[in-house]
């Protein structure tokens, strides 16, 4: 899965006639963790992916289109799933999918610095 998204960066970066250090410095990589990103080497965050999408001016469901997750449904619990089924909804909109995801981290880092007993919701 990581390698198709990676290839595509590629390809669109290729016909922009960017270069990948231009490229890695207008998001805040190191080249290296660019040629990672797209060689598949190196896992993605969506985080990431749409910095890309978006310097790239391409829209994160190109390079999304056709890839199969890997998460395993039964693996995940009845709010995980309701979750991943919520944000899929968002495909359409990068900017509305960074803030959710940018939100989600915010409040998963706030619960950790509580510790593991913090508040659990229905």
């Amino acid at each position: 899965m990581f390698k198709k998204i990676g290839l595509r960066i590629r390809k669109v970066r290729l016909s922009l006639n960017i270069k990948q250090k231009d490229l890695a410095r207008k998001i805040g990589i190191s080249q290296g963790a660019l040629t990672n990103f797209e060689l598949g080497r190196r896992k993605i965050s969506l985080e990431w992916l749409v910095k890309i999408s978006r310097a790239l001016d391409t829209p994160v469901s190109y390079f999304l289109v056709d890839i199969e997750p890997q998460v395993d449904a039964k693996s995940l619990g009845s709010k995980e799933l309701r979750l991943v089924r919520s944000f899929q909804k968002l495909s359409a909109d990068a900017k509305l999918q960074y803030d959710v995801l940018q939100l989600v981290d915010r409040m998963g880092r706030h619960v950790a610095k509580k510790g593991a007993g913090a508040r659990r919701s229905p």
